[in-house]
């Protein structure tokens, strides 16, 4: 199980981003059945969790005040963003592919946020397990498309290397844009991390895993 210092630091939550090992971070599993009913979609559509079980249809970010109910997300490559409240009162997950960071789906939730009263400030988040830039090769109309779209950024935080995407800077970019208090990387690089004893760490979509190996990251209050 992979987890943050920050999100660690707030009272009351538990958290987690799982494993090859542990798809799902294991003091979790228990409550893993309550979580919300949802389809992932690589949208920006978020849902305010409220019921255990709750039909959240097609959605790509979940967040709850409510206690005992899990938020997820699962990834394979994607960006997972778990964010709590540094007084433990609401968090939230978000799952950010590349369609969902140029569709800024990070922005969008905090527009939201803003306009429920939430200030991005009081909030913390971790950017989990994702695949790093060196093993995220895609297309050159791709690359082309995200050095438009951020065309403020320096193209060398967009793409470090010819046609090689950083989805983590980009997600990195997009909480600071928002106003977060804080955030931090955690778990290192889907498609290549290995551990001590050499095995991979995570499922990867790009390296021939597929959608029944996800894993998630979850929190709750």
């Amino acid at each position: 199980m992979i987890t943050s210092a920050l999100l660690a630091a707030v009272p009351g939550i538990q958290h987690g981003f799982g494993t090859a090992s542990a798809l799902v971070p294991e003091p979790l599993q228990a409550a893993w059945e309550l979580r919300p009913a949802k389809r992932q979609v690589h949208g920006t559509r978020s849902v305010r969790i409220t019921a255990m079980q709750q039909a959240a249809g097609e959605a790509d970010a979940f967040y709850t005040s409510a206690s005992g109910i899990p938020v997820s997300v699962i990834t394979a490559d994607c960006v997972p963003l778990l964010m709590a409240r540094r007084d433990g009162a609401m968090v939230a997950a978000l799952h950010a592919g590349w369609r969902g960071l140029y569709a800024g789906i990070i922005g969008q939730f905090w527009h939201g946020l803003r306009e429920r009263g939430e200030r991005p400030s009081d909030w913390v988040a971790a950017i989990g397990p994702t695949i790093c830039a060196a093993c995220y090769e895609v297309s050159e109309e791709l690359a082309q498309d995200f050095l438009r779209r951020y065309a403020a950024l320096p193209s060398a935080t967009i793409l470090p290397s010819e046609r090689h995407l950083d989805l983590r800077a980009l997600a990195q970019h997009e909480l600071e844009r928002a106003g977060l208090g804080g955030f931090e990387h955690v778990g290192g690089c889907t498609c290549c991390a290995r551990g001590a004893d050499g095995a991979l760490t995570f499922r990867s979509y790009r390296r021939g895993d597929r959608n029944s190996q996800q894993h998630a990251g979850v929190l709750r209050l």
